[in-house]
């Protein structure tokens, strides 16, 4: 996948992609829920260490840092700091296009997605490995030398390069994918989550699906179920609110619009599916955004 990148990295830089490094100074101490487009990583570096531990709240749970762990918040996020104390965090974000430029991210952005809290008294391996590369963008942010810009991108590719391969160890076991799925079968439901997230808005089917993917209905659903966590229809009704977040993005755009935009046939399907999914009706999801 490194390889890959590296022979796409002037693709990636002609987007005008850029890593933007909140410091410690800056992170707020708290910060009233909210959301945006951007990925961003929360880093509580060892160095920061105190005797009162950092709070954040990602789709209404609370994670409580320690130091040396990373906190991922995806785009769409609702998100909220509750306390950092003595300004302890550092703060990276990122525009999410960044990865789906790089075809080789695609298959793995589902289960990136539902990583969130990675704890160096777990994962100790991956999270210095990646801690690293946080260190290293700190550092380029702050000098600003000669290409700074364009390493800070390289280390970053690094960072989600190395989360890619690790994710599956990253799980707690009852979330790892099965070990009876072989790699071709794991690599078609991937493949079959990257179909569905970029025609959400269609009118798919169960069988439609399993069929492009090569799987009987059956073992396509119970395979999906223990890969992504979720049955069809619970990835389905995922992808087409995530979609709506985007478009709710934009103001200009009536919730009507967005709704039937984002392949719901109802304004109150649209807005009961949303609500369970986001915790809050469209209109008040609206309301949080901030422009990074």
């Amino acid at each position: 996948m490194w390889r890959y990148c590296m022979e796409n990295i002037q693709e990636i830089l002609n987007l005008d992609f850029d890593v933007n490094v909140i410091p410690r100074e800056n992170y707020p101490l708290n910060y009233p829920i909210h959301w945006h487009k951007e990925i961003e990583i929360i880093y509580y570096p060892l160095y920061n260490a105190t005797d009162i531990n950092p709070v954040t709240e990602i789709s209404g749970k609370e994670y409580e840092l320690s130091p040396g762990d990373i906190l991922l918040i995806w785009q769409g996020e609702l998100h909220r700091t509750i306390k950092n104390p003595d300004k302890k965090l550092i703060g990276f974000q990122f525009d999410s296009a960044l990865l789906q430029s790089l075809t080789d991210f695609i298959p793995y952005i589902p289960k990136l997605r539902r990583l969130h809290h990675l704890k160096s008294s777990t994962h100790i391996d991956l999270v210095m490995s990646l801690s690293s590369y946080l260190d290293d963008i700190c550092d380029l942010d702050k000098d600003q030398e000669s290409f700074y810009r364009v390493e800070k991108i390289i280390n970053l590719l690094k960072f989600m390069t190395t989360l890619s391969k690790e994710a599956d160890n990253a799980y707690d076991a009852s979330m790892q994918v099965p070990g009876s799925l072989s790699l071709d079968a794991l690599y078609k439901i991937q493949r079959s989550c990257v179909y569905i997230t970029k025609n959400c808005s269609e009118d798919l089917s169960l069988n439609d699906v399993a069929s492009m993917a090569g799987f009987s209905p059956n073992y396509f659903s119970r395979m999906f179920k223990e890969t992504t966590g979720y049955n069809f229809v619970e990835y389905l009704m995922i992808e087409r609110v995530r979609k709506a977040q985007r478009y709710l993005g934009d103001n200009s755009i009536p919730i009507t619009e967005v709704a039937y935009l984002s392949g719901f046939k109802s304004i109150s399907t649209f807005n009961r599916v949303f609500h369970q999914i986001k915790n809050c009706s469209p209109r008040q999801f609206r309301k949080y955004m901030v422009t990074v």
